[in-house]
């Protein structure tokens, strides 16, 4: 790739999640063309993986930065808004690509969202997600790392459908293999815009806590702000979960306290959200009528 092509910072949120972060990290390393800068912002780690988080930063050249401890309840349950803020305010790279911290990238990934926003413009991406499941990861994370080098979602690597398009919605090609998409369909595991689009709207909004709906919002107001959502269909553009237990209690619990705000924060998106929150049993009527 030439040099004069789209410089890219990468940044990504932890906690208590060095195992997943280890094969994240190899996978950056691995590209095709690495990213001229890696940020990982811990969240409220405990000890002992604080310090397996900051001595994986320095064995693969990325950053280490941890946010202050929580300064009450809500914070507790988690802050990937801050995290990303934090590691987008230390970036001076062109393009950011935001990384959850479970998520393997395959070889090509890099090189190929740099090309495409260099294309398009005033866009964002996000690229397909397939699923490791915890069987494979046991087996070695150097399998995982295999699997991904392999690119085909056969035997270990199961497709996740992370945000299902509804049978009557119709793909329109935007370029290449990238495609037309809708802002709610989104997700902050791997999201790909330019630094100066994410400052226009003021970067992630940080009265989002725990889990859902943050990234949702963060791309609504990219949607807003005059950019098109893209989904990259290529498979050099392919990430993978690298999937592990979840609270889904507690998910639901930050979840529908999250919707809330949000519903309330654009009225306008309600009927959008309504087939969404539908699948965690959750009723926006009775949601916003709560409080």
């Amino acid at each position: 790739m030439e040099r004069t092509a789209l410089s890219v910072g990468v940044v990504i949120p932890c906690h208590d999640n060095s195992l997943q972060l280890s094969g994240v990290l190899r996978s950056l390393a691995s590209q095709t063309t690495t990213p001229e800068k890696v940020v990982v912002v811990d969240d409220n780690s405990n000890g002992e993986e604080r310090l397996r988080l900051r001595h994986l930063c320095d064995t693969h050249s990325a950053v280490y930065h941890r946010l202050p401890p929580p300064r009450n309840p809500s914070e507790a349950l988690g802050r990937r808004s801050h995290a990303r803020n934090a590691g987008s305010r230390s970036l001076d790279t062109e393009l950011i690509l935001y990384l959850d911290g479970d998520m393997l990238l395959s070889a090509g990934y890099v090189e190929e969202i740099r090309r495409y926003h260099a294309r398009l413009g005033r866009i964002y991406l996000r690229g397909p997600r397939y699923s490791i499941p915890a069987a494979a990861q046991d087996r070695a994370l150097d399998l995982c790392l295999n699997e991904v080098g392999r690119q085909d979602p056969e035997g270990d690597i199961a497709r996740v459908e992370y945000a299902t398009p509804p049978s009557s919605f119709r793909w329109r090609k935007a370029c290449g293999l990238g495609y037309y998409d809708k802002w709610e369909w989104c997700a902050g595991n791997n999201l790909s815009v330019r630094r100066t689009y994410a400052a226009e709207i003021g970067w992630w909004d940080e009265n989002f806590f725990g889990w859902g709906e943050e990234d949702i919002d963060f791309s609504y107001r990219l949607h807003q702000h005059g950019l098109v959502p893209i989904f990259l269909a290529s498979r050099n553009a392919t990430c993978y979960h690298l999937d592990h237990p979840v609270d889904h209690q507690k998910n639901r619990s930050t979840l529908c306290a999250n919707a809330r705000y949000f519903l309330k924060k654009f009225p306008d998106i309600v009927e959008h959200r309504r087939q969404a929150y539908r699948l965690f049993r959750i009723d926006i009527d009775a949601l916003l009528a709560d409080h």
